[in-house]
């Protein structure tokens, strides 16, 4: 019996041989069989982010935290205070400032009636010269006190240009006044630190008391706007994804699309994993391609959850 058996396995052996020589023709079943291998979905995992990307917000100016005005999920208009630094130094810099443009004011105030008087006494000069030209060409004052009137107009003169000098030279040292009064005005309302545009804290990493420099973060901050999932394909799918494409958005471990969108960007080169990386001892030599799709206005996702990404590729 044992030599039968294998005497048939030999057989059957030469027959697949024999009809291997001839291939079958395809038929519709290989190629609908081909077709299902084709891939036309791309499934990651996102983060969901406003379209703008989280910020870290930072106060342009060092200082003590006088008062904190925003808490955590706040929502801010752009202008708006968020909070206050200890003004003190500015206050007295600003009050010194405007006390010295008073001054000056005063100074230029002075400056302008005495050039005032000095152009009333030259015009009485004037006169006097006139008046004792007449006398002169009547014989009834001497050429000696004509002269000595004469030369109280030059003297008039030579006041009023000065009283002039003053005058411009106050007046430019009032610009410069001016100007610093502007500077720790400046100053000072940049003490009172604003958001610089709309959206939400999620996070306020500051107390009041606290020293801040101008690279001490204020929180995590969501700029006004739609989200995104910022999500990341492996090179062996890089090509397959472009602009424009849809993409759907679900839990993990659900099939329920909970939001839909299309790509709006796609990195132009690979790079490390950084999303998803796993253990920082990861070694693997694996490339990513970043992909952002930007989410329906209507999406209701949380900033920060973590989903599935489902790429459409056709």
């Amino acid at each position: 019996m044992k030599y039968n058996f294998l005497t048939l396995g030999s057989l059957l052996l030469l027959l697949n041989f024999s009809c291997g020589n001839d291939p079958e023709p395809k038929n519709e079943k290989e190629e609908v069989l081909r077709d299902e291998m084709e891939i036309n979905q791309i499934v990651g995992i996102a983060t969901i982010e406003p379209l703008e990307r989280l910020r870290t917000l930072n106060a342009e100016v060092n200082g003590v935290v006088a008062d904190v005005l925003v808490v955590d999920g706040q929502h801010v208009e752009k202008g708006e205070s968020i909070l206050v630094l200890d003004s003190q130094i500015e206050n007295a810099q600003l009050a010194q400032a405007k006390s010295k443009l008073g001054t000056q004011k005063a100074a230029i105030s002075f400056a302008k009636k005495s050039l005032q008087t000095k152009e009333i006494q030259l015009k009485k000069a004037y006169n006097d010269l006139k008046r004792d030209k007449k006398l002169l060409d009547g014989n009834a004052i001497t050429l000696q006190a004509y002269e000595n009137t004469q030369f109280q107009v030059e003297q008039n003169e030579k006041l009023v240009q000065e009283a002039i000098a003053t005058v411009e030279q106050q007046e430019i040292k009032i610009n410069e006044l001016t100007a610093d009064v502007a500077y720790f005005s400046t100053i000072q309302q940049r003490r009172n630190v604003k958001a610089p545009l709309s959206g939400t804290f999620l996070s306020v990493s500051i107390r009041t008391g606290t020293y801040l420099t101008n690279t001490t973060p204020l929180g995590d901050f969501a700029p006004d706007g739609v989200l995104m999932a910022l999500s990341e394909v492996d090179e062996l799918f890089a090509d397959k994804v472009s602009v424009g494409q849809d993409a759907w958005i679900r839990n993990q471990g659900d099939t329920e699309i909970i939001a839909k969108g299309k790509i709006v960007f796609v990195g132009n080169y690979l790079k490390k994993k950084s999303l998803f990386s796993g253990k920082p001892d990861d070694l693997e030599d694996r490339r990513v391609r970043e992909v952002r799709v930007e989410l329906g206005d209507k999406a209701n996702v949380l900033i920060g959850a973590r989903v599935e990404c489902v790429i459409q590729l056709k």
